[in-house]
């Protein structure tokens, strides 16, 4: 496997006829004494897979293959659910590969980690998505901020949903592989900062494979 990462981020819907910026955001964190490090947009086509019961939505699971525009590379990643239900952040452990041709298919990838699914995957979900990344940092703590504009479709792009939404990555430690990494303070007190100020943002632990899942299909 070319890459593991113990991931744990903040993620935030942005409200409903709301309009909130990433400038927005930006500033607000600048307010409160984080300075800008490094900003840049990202481009990526994501394509969700699981098996015909739904087997990985419903562990909370994700399956992605990534086309990223932006960067030039296509990869498979594997995201498996560590949430605890009394921290406000979401936690997952990702192995995934750059290098897509390695693999023949998802279903070869998927094999390989030895992932409980039945039978053969096939595609459920796609989304294409512009993000937005301010790099932040603040008394040697660091934030990996996205705001993503993300469209989800299941065909046809033309028949999709739109949302947009806040991720927010600790950045101190990026790419640890270790679970029981317990560096979780500067996130529950950036959700604490947030909560207080009353932003136009609701805090959430859905992943994008459940958001454009479910919102799909309850229109």
């Amino acid at each position: 496997m070319e890459f593991e990462n113990y991931e744990r981020e903040l993620k935030y819907l942005i409200k409903k006829n709301e309009k909130y910026t990433s400038k927005q955001f930006l500033e607000f964190l600048c307010e409160n004494g984080y300075k800008l490090v490094e900003s840049f947009e990202k481009e990526k086509h994501e394509t969700y897979y699981d098996d015909n019961d739904f087997s990985i939505l419903k562990r909370g699971d994700v399956m992605r293959g990534s086309n990223m525009v932006t960067e030039q590379f296509k990869g498979f990643l594997y995201k498996t659910n560590k949430c605890n239900p009394q921290k406000p952040y979401v936690s997952k452990l990702e192995l995934g590969t750059k290098l897509r041709g390695q693999y023949k298919d998802v279903n070869e990838f998927i094999k390989e980690l030895n992932i409980d699914v039945k039978g053969q995957l096939n595609i459920k979900l796609f989304a294409n998505m512009k993000r937005e990344v301010s790099i932040v940092e603040k008394d040697g703590d660091r934030l990996y901020v996205s705001y993503d504009k993300v469209k989800y479709f299941e065909k046809d792009e033309s028949n999709s949903v739109y949302e947009e939404m806040l991720e927010i990555e600790d950045w101190k430690n990026p790419n640890t592989t270790n679970v029981d990494y317990d560096y979780d303070r500067h996130l529950i007190k950036v959700n604490n900062l947030i909560s207080n100020a009353q932003l136009p943002i609701e805090l959430t632990k859905d992943s994008k494979y459940f958001r454009g899942y479910t919102v799909l299909n309850n229109r």
